[in-house]
């Protein structure tokens, strides 16, 4: 079994002793959880004009040696007075011997009633850098003449850009059903990785987020869709529906067209270590339904953030 994820985790690397394009997703997946839409989209940085200072963590495939680790630690600021937002992330990414970790700075602008009175369009821009390390010692695998895997532990740190834009029909929560979508991508700039003397192309992954908000007295339900691809192939979509009652709890369900379920929920500590804050708390499980996925085991998110009115 681990020399199965082995190979999964190294087929990208493969590419790099080779002349042929690797197209395949370089950058983590998406989660159901909508407070982390920020991380692959610059433009919803701070979108619901609130300071937050949060964590998120994901693990795959719960049992599995070498399974995918990710997670970040950010802060988002709204500078409302100037129509822009501003923040950052420390991000790591773990698949096998493949290890990613960084920083990323996030700046968005808004522009205010574009097509309606109370609505929004924000743009956004991302810059990171990455370190991007790989270590095959200790890992199993079939072909001892791969000269890739005979190395010792390498590593190299290389920049990226990324955009997006994001749209809301309303800024008034609780106030007004709104529509929201989004379009980002990331890697648009970026250099190839260079380790082990070859080079490993760095291709652009497209996000798109469509969803929208119906509220009803104090609490909303939340269908949404997102997609990433790499074109011109579809890497994942998903499919959320969440239900959200307001300054208490969320409860949520989705489904991945990779062949993944999931549940997630959440409590909202309303008022948490002074007024017009709360600390937010949510976990999300998932499990893989189709027959490759189901072997593999289950996975969790674990989500936690801190919002304070500015």
């Amino acid at each position: 079994m681990k020399n199965t994820l082995y190979i999964i985790a190294i087929t990208g690397m493969q590419s790099l002793a080779g002349s042929l394009r690797m197209d395949a997703q370089q950058i983590p997946n998406t989660s159901h959880l909508t407070e982390t839409f920020y991380a692959l989209n610059p433009a919803a940085t701070a979108a619901d004009n609130v300071a937050v200072f949060d964590g998120f963590f994901r693990m795959q495939w719960l049992g599995f040696n070498g399974a995918p680790v990710t997670g970040f630690a950010g802060g988002q600021y709204p500078f409302k007075d100037y129509n822009m937002s501003a923040g950052g992330l420390i991000f790591i990414d773990q698949t096998g011997p493949v290890r990613k970790f960084g920083v990323q700075l996030n700046y968005s602008f808004q522009l205010n009633e574009v097509l309606g009175r109370h609505d929004r369009l924000s743009l956004g821009l991302s810059g990171s850098m990455q370190q991007y390390s790989f270590n095959p010692l200790n890992e199993s695998f079939n072909d001892v003449n791969d000269p890739l895997l005979g190395n010792a532990v390498n590593s190299s740190f290389f920049p990226s850009i990324g955009a997006g834009l994001f749209y809301t029909s309303s800024t008034r929560a609780y106030k007004d059903n709104s529509f929201f979508a989004g379009f980002s991508l990331n890697q648009a700039l970026s250099g190839n990785i260079e380790i082990f003397n070859a080079n490993r192309e760095r291709v652009g992954h497209f996000q798109v987020l469509a969803g929208g908000r119906i509220y009803s007295y104090d609490s909303f339900i939340q269908p949404s869709v997102s997609a990433n691809f790499v074109a011109p192939d579809i890497i994942d979509i998903l499919y959320s529906l969440r239900y959200e009652m307001r300054n208490t709890f969320w409860a949520g369900a989705g489904y991945a067209s990779s062949g993944t379920m999931s549940v997630n929920g959440g409590v909202i500590l309303d008022n948490f270590n002074g007024r017009d804050t709360a600390l937010r708390l949510g976990v999300s499980a998932n499990y893989g339904i189709s027959n490759g996925l189901s072997r593999l085991g289950p996975g969790f998110e674990f989500y936690i953030g801190y919002y304070f009115k500015t």
